[in-house]
């Protein structure tokens, strides 16, 4: 129904791209994407503040860059994106996160061939079960990415995010959760998280759709173990987010090895990351054809069409 034939003006200097232009059918969807309104983008200093303990860590830093829905549809139409998943941040104030959603929403509606939006807020706020409902009902496509950047999926956290599963189950919409490795070097947004609490957050909510931000951690490798691990998490898909800076690009074979190539994501962070590193990661990888075509971008379609 997206699918576009013969595009001529996406990126065709892009090597992935124009492989698959060749064949004359071609969707690009990026399934993790940031924006910000400009009230908030031209004000940072007065936003995002210590209030804000999620959001505040990793944006007190100027340098930490923030768009708006123009400047993200001019990349994406540079470098071959066709569609993108767009929410906030974990906003903590009420006042943000609806500000932040109704701007998805508003951007959504004026770009709908080019966003898919979803609601984006800290599940911790008083309201925030309210606002995921109202956002559903304005046409939000899945709730995320939602995260606990100083914390772990403790017993807590958990019962607060099997809540917000309840409010998406019958809808058949999926949710976003930031997730990270475990080891490794530290950065902003690196949370204490464990794979086993997230493991039994999976566990406590099998039928809910997933998406598990950053290739969940690492998390799905240990579908190589007991079919239960693989079972429990027969409805987690994973995003590309960030891996540039996370993982080696042989990554990508050794997930193929372990899960089906309908469980990858396209999804840059952006802006983050631009489109272009995640291209280059995947040619590097030898990817099959096929298997970027559908990560790239039918994975993500089908996801949203499944009931």
């Amino acid at each position: 129904m997206w699918f576009l034939k013969n595009k001529k003006s996406f990126c065709e200097k892009c090597p992935l791209v124009g492989m698959v232009l060749k064949r004359g059918l071609i969707m690009v969807v990026d399934s993790h994407v940031h924006i910000v309104p400009k009230k908030i983008r031209e004000n940072r200093h007065k936003y995002v503040t210590e209030k804000e303990k999620e959001v505040f860590p990793i944006y007190k830093d100027p340098k930490a860059k923030m768009v708006g829905a123009e400047e993200l549809i001019n990349t994406m139409d540079e470098e071959g994106v066709d569609k993108a998943v767009i929410f906030g941040f974990p906003w903590s104030s009420k006042e943000l996160y609806q500000l932040n959603n109704d701007y998805v929403l508003e951007v959504a509606e004026k770009y709908r061939d080019r966003f898919i939006p979803f609601c984006c807020l800290d599940v911790e706020s008083k309201e925030a079960l309210k606002e995921i409902e109202r956002c559903l009902k304005e046409g939000a496509m899945g709730v995320g990415e939602l995260a606990f950047y100083s914390s772990d999926f403790d017993s807590r956290k958990r019962a607060i995010l099997s809540e917000v599963a309840d409010l998406v189950r019958e809808r058949s919409l999926p949710i976003l959760i930031h997730t990270n490795e475990e080891v490794g070097h530290n950065y902003s947004g690196k949370s204490p998280m464990t794979l086993r609490n997230l493991y039994l957050l999976i566990k406590e909510n099998q039928n809910v759709k997933w998406i598990l931000a950053h290739l969940g951690g690492g998390l799905p490798f240990f579908c190589s173990l007991k079919k239960e691990v693989k079972e429990v998490m027969r409805n987690c898909w994973f995003d590309t987010a960030a891996m540039p800076f996370l993982y080696h690009p042989f990554v990508y074979n050794i997930f193929f090895l372990i899960m089906d190539k309908e469980k990858l994501l396209f999804g840059t962070d952006y802006p983050l990351l631009p489109p272009k590193r995640y291209y280059k990661e995947f040619e590097k990888a030898k990817l099959d054809e096929k298997v970027k075509k559908a990560v790239l971008g039918e994975n993500f379609i089908k996801l949203l069409g499944q009931k």
